[in-house]
């Protein structure tokens, strides 16, 4: 499997979009990350619903996965994932946290996910 960066570019003829993530910052600067139950910190998102944007669907998986609203995102770039099967596509996205919610369960696990803020600089420790 071989993944390829692409820079912000015209995604809009890019299918199939397997996954929208977002680098989602605070008013402070620091990066949100979330870990659901026995698996690694992560930066939070997942897979589009039929019929969804991209930016509906980061909007979407922000609430449901991390209980948190955003104010503005704009795409930053894309992963082009080419393997024996047919090339996908997966959407990465900056944004600004605009409300931090009490946490709830993620409709998708039944769970409550962990998630905290980090400084830029921890992010890759």
């Amino acid at each position: 499997m071989k993944f390829i960066w692409h820079k912000k570019d015209n995604f809009l003829s890019l299918k199939p979009i397997t996954q929208v993530y977002g680098v989602c910052f605070d008013i402070e600067g620091n990066v949100l990350i979330m870990r659901m139950q026995g698996k690694l910190w992560n930066i939070p998102g997942g897979k589009p619903e039929l019929g969804e944007t991209p930016e509906s669907t980061l909007k979407r998986e922000l609430e449901e996965e991390v209980d948190v609203t955003i104010a503005q995102n704009g795409m930053i770039g894309y992963f082009e994932v080419i393997s024996d099967e047919p090339t996908i596509y997966q959407l990465r996205y900056a944004a600004i946290i605009n409300q931090v919610n009490p946490q709830t369960i993620d409709p998708a696990t039944n769970e409550i996910n962990e998630r905290k803020f980090i400084k830029p600089n921890e992010f890759f420790d």
